[in-house]
């Protein structure tokens, strides 16, 4: 399956400007209405909604970080799995944390895990454990009190 990136043809560093740009020209390619053969239009399906995810800053980090969680999950060999619970929570900048045996640290946020991210390598060696955690919907949470 491809990425928006291969969608529109472009880096996964490129701007905004550059990600516009080659939407445009995609576009005006595939669109169902310019083409003369038999285009089903899933081309320029793809081509809008690679475009709809990466023109906003705030879903395009949003798809940054399922991606890499993606590539972290295929690529990766894990070297524990550890419960969240039996990590340290840091309210200031709403983290998890726990000390490798290299005496480095595994970090991951809240956002991070929200995303979907629960792979985290040391931050001094190459280690990398996998976060267990159950997601809790906040609605669970208000039922329970």
């Amino acid at each position: 399956m491809s990425t928006h990136y291969e969608v529109l043809q472009v880096s996964e560093t490129a701007s905004l400007d550059i990600i516009k740009q080659r939407f445009q020209q995609l576009i005006l390619e595939h669109h169902p209405d310019k083409r003369t053969n038999s285009n089903d239009g899933t081309q320029a399906h793809n081509i809008l909604k690679a475009w709809e995810v990466l023109r906003n800053p705030t879903s395009r980090k949003n798809y940054d970080i399922e991606l890499q969680s993606q590539r972290n999950k295929k690529d990766v060999a894990i070297g524990a799995e550890v419960d969240l619970d039996d990590m340290e929570y840091t309210e200031d900048d709403h983290s998890f944390s726990l000390v490798c045996r290299c005496s480095g640290d595994y970090v991951i946020t809240e956002d991070e895990l929200e995303a979907g991210i629960d792979v985290v390598g040391c931050n001094n060696c190459s280690l990398r454990i996998r976060v267990l955690y159950d997601v809790v919907e906040e609605d669970d949470e208000e039922e329970d009190n």
